[in-house]
């Protein structure tokens, strides 16, 4: 009967142990990079999105004021008109 077996197991199943946390610690600090990366793009697509609604505010009220100088109307009679 082989009785050296089942200590060549154990180290096997050891080291394979040792492997596997190896990787889950790596994984681990992978996934905290990445979770940075992402709070940095999130921040990033938060300032694009206000910049861009300001830009798209901002046309429009040009687009407001071409319209009314276009129409000959006082300011007067465009306020009272949307009133």
């Amino acid at each position: 009967m082989p009785r050296g077996r089942k200590r060549a197991v154990i180290e096997n199943v050891d080291e394979k142990i040792e492997q596997v946390t190896a990787e889950i610690e790596e994984l681990k600090e992978q996934l905290k990079e990445k979770k940075t990366e992402l709070k940095s793009l999130s921040k990033a697509k938060i300032e694009a999105d206000r910049i861009a609604a300001e830009r798209k505010a901002e046309e429009d009220k040009a687009a407001i004021l071409a319209a009314v100088a276009a129409s000959g109307k006082s300011v007067e009679e465009i306020l009272d008109f949307l009133k």
